[in-house]
């Protein structure tokens, strides 16, 4: 029996309907997941460099490829949000990114470089997956600026988080747009 429950949500999962909303949870459920390295705070630091990384989209593609496409696209447009939103902290402090036990140094202004190029592998590895099509392109732009807007003003409570991340998203699709 669960065998087949299974392969009928793999069924639904993988048509299109379900792969829109496996998109948009996907974002949803990314979007505070970097944030994951508070909970074990003495062996990651906050801003670990393994949970503020491309790091969390290449495992959900590596051991969750049942998920399809829709869900690793999600879940790096969430950690390309997360990690744009974090490039406007200071770096100093919980700012900085911290290499995990035993080391927990920091990058130190070394950090919003590193925020920056993981944001953007994020965001261009969201597109990257996508099926082929104009449409999966257009809705992946589309919830990624609604994950951006609605991420840097509630969350972030700033115009210009927002358009940042914003920014990131949209630079996702560029290299499409320059190579055709």
């Amino acid at each position: 029996m669960s065998g087949e429950v299974l392969d009928v949500v793999q069924r639904l999962v993988l048509s299109a309907p379900g792969e829109v909303v496996v998109l948009v949870l996907a974002v949803a459920v990314a979007l505070p997941a970097p944030d994951v390295d508070l909970w074990a705070i003495r062996l990651l630091h906050h801003r670990s460099i393994l949970t503020h990384s491309v790091l969390l989209p290449l495992l959900v593609s590596w051991f969750l490829p049942e998920l399809g496409p829709a869900a690793v696209a999600g879940v790096s447009l969430g950690v390309a949000v997360h990690l744009a939103a974090d490039l406007l902290s200071p770096s100093h402090g919980f700012g900085r990114v911290y290499w995990p036990e035993p080391f927990q140094v920091s990058l130190g202004r070394w950090s919003a470089l590193w925020l920056m190029l993981n944001a953007l592998g994020a965001s261009w590895l969201a597109v990257a997956v996508l099926p082929a099509g104009e449409a999966w392109r257009y809705l992946a732009a589309g919830v990624g600026a609604v994950a951006a807007v609605g991420y840097g003003l509630r969350k972030e409570r700033s115009v210009l988080s927002a358009l940042v991340a914003l920014g990131v998203v949209a630079a996702g699709h560029a290299p499409r747009w320059w190579l055709g």
